[in-house]
């Protein structure tokens, strides 16, 4: 019983160096956050931890002993810089070597790039012989269809120069059957004024019976406007009898019936050659 109540008195009697063992503690460990704050600076800073106090049991209320003189806390050591932080590497040096490629790889790949090469040259030379072989149908086809407008040109040039020669044939003829038949109008009316000349001639002509049928003689007169003749010239005569007869009735018929000076058919009457045959 007594052993009991002298274990309680021991275990509640407080505990020499206690205090100061928890400031040592709490000294540490300032210091140590301080190292790790300072030694981090470059980063952003953290919160910095709560600190506290743990203690198993309140205190109980007795009377503390005086409290013992305290040792000076130990000064903090001096902090350290951080080491200096080792050069990033460049792109290329963090980059890792490449491997070795494969020679059969690299053979591969270099054969489809000749290959893929090769097949782009021969399309080249497709596309290029299709333009030019498309171009040479357009330029045949530009030559087929220009020929085919120039025969055109010069088959309708043929029509149109046949139509202008037909219709210039046709004009002509026109013409020569117009001037035929306007020369046969006035070798018929000028044959008209011989017939009267002529007629009038023989009705005045006064032959001897001594003159024989079929006695023939021409006489060319120069005949003035009006009629009147100039000039009696008798040639082819073989019947000088006839010739006088013919000379007399011509004289005696003026003046002739010749058309009018004006006209067109008098030059031809100006001088003017008759055929004379005797009939009984």
């Amino acid at each position: 019983m007594k052993q009991d109540e002298n274990a309680q008195r021991l275990a509640k009697r407080p505990q020499p160096g206690r205090v100061r063992a928890i400031v040592l503690a709490v000294a540490v460990h300032a210091a140590f956050i301080a190292l790790i704050v300072f030694g981090v600076r470059w980063q952003s800073m953290p919160t910095p931890p709560v600190v506290a106090e743990l203690w198993d049991k309140l205190p109980t209320q007795q009377k503390a002993a005086p409290p013992a003189p305290q040792p000076e806390p130990p000064k903090p050591e001096p902090v350290k810089p951080p080491p200096p932080k080792p050069p990033e590497p460049t792109p290329e040096e963090a980059k890792p070597a490449p491997p070795k490629p494969d020679p059969e790889i690299a053979e591969k790949a270099e054969r489809e790039k000749r290959e893929r090469l090769e097949e782009e040259r021969q399309e080249k030379e497709r596309q290029k012989a299709a333009r030019e072989e498309a171009a040479k149908k357009k330029k045949q086809q530009e030559e087929a269809a220009k020929k085919k407008l120039e025969q055109e040109r010069l088959a309708k040039e043929k029509r149109e120069q046949d139509q202008r020669r037909k219709e210039d044939q046709q004009r002509l003829a026109e013409a020569e059957q117009a001037r035929a038949a306007a020369s046969s109008a006035r070798q018929q009316e000028m044959q008209q004024w011989i017939d009267k000349i002529r007629a009038k001639i023989l009705s005045r002509a006064n032959v001897p019976d001594t003159v024989a049928t079929g006695t023939e003689l021409t006489v060319h007169m120069r005949i003035l406007p009006g009629g009147d003749v100039l000039d009696i010239t008798v040639t082819n005569s073989t019947s000088p009898t006839y010739s006088a007869a013919i000379e007399r009735a011509i004289r005696s018929a003026q003046p002739l019936p010749v058309p009018d000076p004006n006209s067109e058919l008098f030059p031809q009457f100006r001088d003017l050659n008759l055929d004379f045959r005797h009939e009984r």
